[in-house]
């Protein structure tokens, strides 16, 4: 990317702050709330709704359609597929991954992850799940189904408890 790129990529997002500009691709039709950092080698595409105040780590790549709510923090090489919602005050471990499908031609919603919630790093979470407030899921977690809000769950796959 040359010094033009940079400069645009800057001026489009005004508080924002691109740790390597030349090296992050942010797609059209995205909004970055104000105060929020993005590592480098990440990927954001297009019509994705970032909140006030993220941190979106390096090689990340956050696909179309994506919300995430205000002072998230995503780390290191997270893949947050398309369409899921991360509610704000959250947490992401590095290396979380999310999934929206079971089957190349299967109509499955992707997961939702509520408000004021940790995800522990390497954790996989599948599509349709929907994970609650103020939900503590466990470092290299499998998570195959809904976690109630205000409660924990780790392993594989991830088994609440209140």
């Amino acid at each position: 990317m040359n010094l033009f790129a940079r400069w645009r990529l800057r001026r489009r997002f005004k508080n924002v702050r691109f740790y390597n500009p030349k090296l992050t691709e942010v797609q059209d039709n995205v909004q970055i709330g104000e105060g929020t950092r993005v590592g480098s080698f990440t990927l954001i595409q297009m019509d994705v709704e970032i909140g006030n105040n993220c941190t979106i780590g390096s090689h990340c790549n956050i696909c179309s359609g994506v919300r995430i709510g205000d002072n998230v923090s995503i780390q290191t090489g997270c893949h947050i597929t398309r369409g899921v919602t991360i509610g704000s005050n959250s947490f992401i471990g590095p290396g979380v991954i999310t999934m929206n499908d079971k089957y190349m031609d299967g109509n499955i919603q992707p997961p939702h992850i509520g408000s004021h919630t940790r995800i522990g790093g390497g954790s996989c979470i599948f599509p349709d799940v929907t994970i609650g407030d103020n939900v503590l899921v466990g470092a290299g977690s499998v998570v195959t189904k809904d976690i109630p809000a205000n409660s924990k769950a780790w392993g594989n796959p991830a088994k609440s408890s209140l």
